[in-house]
């Protein structure tokens, strides 16, 4: 549990001071194998289905992102001669408006599911109540916030004109968001009190 708890810190920690989106990747993908261990291993009686749940529904907005990375890349490598994986080289790009509209949402998608928003939220009250207590408290205190932060690093920074058009829309729905969040923990709470 202690490893686990430290190889969660480390990638947590990598994934906000990252400036290379390949770096920021590995660290953003990281966080899911020891909390997924944490769940899995010393979690509740549905602990498997959750840490399972867990792992699959950030597994597959992480795969739409690196996508869009590995696009990004491929166009910075045409237009400068050489790829990179750096987020100021990479936020010079200036691709076509549909094409950024489509990488912005890839990006996007991977960071509503990790904060969670409505409706990629439902992973999250099953991994709270199954999460042992310490794997809980940093799921809610710190990895749902990164999902937010890269959301402002990342989607909002790479893609200005996406993200000025969605930046409405987005306040609305976290506002939404976070009641239902509220609602569904102190449902599935209920429902673990009466087992």
């Amino acid at each position: 549990l202690c490893i686990a708890l430290l190889l969660l810190q480390g990638a947590m920690i990598a994934s906000f001071v990252a400036l290379d989106l390949f770096l920021f990747y590995l660290a953003f993908e990281l966080m899911l194998v020891p909390m997924y261990v944490m769940i899995g291993i010393w979690g509740g009686v549905d602990k498997i289905k959750a840490a399972l749940k867990f792992f699959l529904y950030t597994m597959l907005g992480s795969v739409l992102m690196l996508g869009a990375i590995l696009f990004m890349v491929g166009t910075h490598a045409k237009l400068a001669g050489s790829p990179s994986f750096d987020l100021l080289a990479l936020s010079k790009v200036m691709l076509p408006q549909k094409t950024q509209i489509i990488c912005f949402w890839a990006f996007a998608l991977a960071f509503f599911i990790k904060v969670p928003m409505f409706p990629l939220h439902t992973w999250l009250p099953d991994a709270h109540v199954q999460a042992p207590t310490g794997g809980s408290v940093i799921l809610a205190a710190v990895m749902l916030k990164v999902g937010t932060y890269a959301y402002l690093r990342f989607g909002m920074g790479l893609f200005p004109w996406a993200a000025g058009t969605q930046s409405a829309n987005l306040a609305g729905v976290a506002c939404l968001g976070g009641i239902v969040y509220g609602a569904l923990c102190a449902w599935k709470q209920s429902d673990v009190k009466r087992l």
